[in-house]
């Protein structure tokens, strides 16, 4: 006998309709009816000796596939997240949400002009701290020759490094004082940006109304307090104030030990050293800056931008997120798996999946460890399908049908589902051996919507009992009907 072919169809997904009682009421009342006329029926024929007809359909031998049916929903396998490398102005912005993207691509460029006038004033205040450094250097050494002269001048620099010491702390107090009024000046900024929107939202508050006029008081008042202070220019008389204090506690330092040789000159001449290196450093990193602006951003794989998190004009510094990048060559469909279903998956499983009207091959390539509920409170665990070859029918975040193929299994004893019954004893089936109904226990294996796999219990060419509406009794005596309309329209052709 040939081997059947047995595929599982997907039903069609339509919208369920609200039970009404009373067309239950006479479904249960008509199926007593039809179970008191059956008996009446076979009490006649038993009286009248005569056997009573079932529908009956032969166990086969054919190939089989499980599958489990889901829906899901389509995502990249591959995120990036794109930092920006350089502190400064984002001048252009050359991508839209959702835009198509090459490897290669520039995306975003920077405001040059304003990093090559930073860079220009790093290097230039670079220049100036190396002179000053260069300076102090000689300065050393020149002290060097005039320790001699270091008792008559040592009093004359210890009232100088006093004066400059006090000049530094003060310097440093007004502008810490600076920093934060400058810090209340933010948060009531904040704070009334919040209240304006909390007003616009609901218009008319009175509270809402009083708290926003009173930080703008306070906010009045902060920066009133901090026009107190010139910043700019407690900065640079603090830088000269320190380069002073500095000078004049080397100079201290030379005089106390005037007359012996002075054991610090080296340790500042290292310092010295160290500053020179440090101004270097900084020099370089400011041109490294430049030059990564010049590069802009440039695309690494082929996708779609999925998220932009800054704007034209926007000044970003160094690790501001730009925007995310997913590819559309590597793409997945994310379902969700019930306990069920959830043993018989498995990693490299094979699946069609149906997106947009196209449907491609899949296979299972991971499946999440952890179960989370669904919206029925139903734990659910999460699986992805690696699509083979995407094409441009694909859109991220569309639906996907998938049917993933669990088990298959070839020549397999084979009957219609619809003929297995269960009891405290197991699985069972009615068969019709010489005109006579048999219990047979099975072991069943793996099934569709429409066959089921038999493990033990039956042979090839058993008849079994496909008519379910009739009472049947084990012993009873019946005229089996092979090959009924409804069974052969759900027969598949063999291969």
């Amino acid at each position: 006998m040939e081997n059947q072919v047995y595929e599982t169809p997907v039903p069609e997904q339509k919208p369920k309709k609200k039970k009404k009682k009373g067309k239950w009421k006479w479904f249960i009342i008509g199926g007593i009816a039809v179970v008191v006329i059956g008996l009446v029926v076979i009490s006649k024929m038993s009286a009248n000796n005569i056997v009573m007809p079932v529908n009956v359909t032969q166990a086969l031998t054919g190939d089989i596939t499980q599958t489990v049916e889901s829906s899901g929903m389509v995502a990249s396998e591959e995120e990036k997240v794109y930092f920006s490398e350089v502190s400064g102005k984002v001048n252009s912005l050359h991508v839209t949400l959702g835009a198509n993207v090459k490897a290669g691509d520039n995306v975003v460029s920077y405001d040059l002009e304003g990093l090559e006038s930073e860079l220009k004033k790093v290097e230039l205040e670079a220049k100036a701290n190396n002179y000053g450094i260069d300076a102090t250097v000689a300065s050393l050494n020149e002290s060097q020759r005039k320790s001699s002269e270091a008792a008559a001048n040592y009093d004359e620099a210890v009232k100088y490094v006093a004066h400059y010491s006090d000049c530094v702390g003060q310097i440093n107090e007004q502008l810490s004082k600076a920093n934060g009024l400058s810090g209340q000046e933010a948060a009531l900024q904040a704070e009334i940006t919040e209240l304006e929107a909390k007003l616009a939202a609901k218009p008319g508050s009175e509270k809402t109304e009083k708290k926003l006029e009173e930080k703008k008081k306070e906010l009045k008042s902060i920066k009133k307090e901090l026009e107190k202070y010139n910043v700019t220019e407690l900065q640079s008389a603090l830088e000269v104030c320190s380069g002073d204090l500095a000078e004049y506690k080397a100079q201290k330092a030379q005089y106390e030990a005037a007359k012996e040789a002075d054991p610090s000159l080296g340790s500042q001449k290292a310092q010295q050293s160290a500053l020179k290196e440090v101004s270097q450093l900084t020099t370089e990193t400011a041109r490294k800056n430049f030059r990564k602006a010049q590069d802009g951003v440039v695309i690494d794989f082929n996708g779609i931008i999925s998220k932009i998190e800054v704007t034209e004009g926007q000044t970003v510094t160094e690790g501001t997120p730009l925007f995310t990048l997913e590819s559309m060559e590597k793409v997945k469909a994310t379902i969700s798996v019930s306990k069920y279903d959830l043993e018989k998956i498995a990693i490299g499983q094979k699946a069609r999946v149906t997106i947009n009207g196209q449907e491609y091959e899949g296979t299972l390539s991971a499946i999440n460890r952890i179960a989370q509920a669904n919206q029925s409170g139903t734990p659910m665990v999460n699986a992805d399908i690696h699509i083979e070859n995407p094409d441009d029918n694909i859109f991220l975040g569309v639906e996907a049908k998938v049917s993933l193929e669990t088990a298959k299994k070839e020549k397999a004893l084979l009957i219609p589902v619809e003929c297995v019954n269960s009891d405290m004893s197991g699985d069972f089936c009615w068969a019709v051996v010489n005109g006579i109904v048999t219990r047979k226990d099975i072991e069943t294996g793996i099934s569709t919507d429409t066959y089921m796999e038999v493990l033990s219990g039956l042979e090839e060419g058993d008849q079994v009992v496909t008519d379910m509406t009739v009472a049947l009794e084990e012993g009873m005596e019946v005229m089996p009907i092979e090959g009924t309309a409804e069974e052969a329209s759900m027969t598949p052709a063999a291969e």
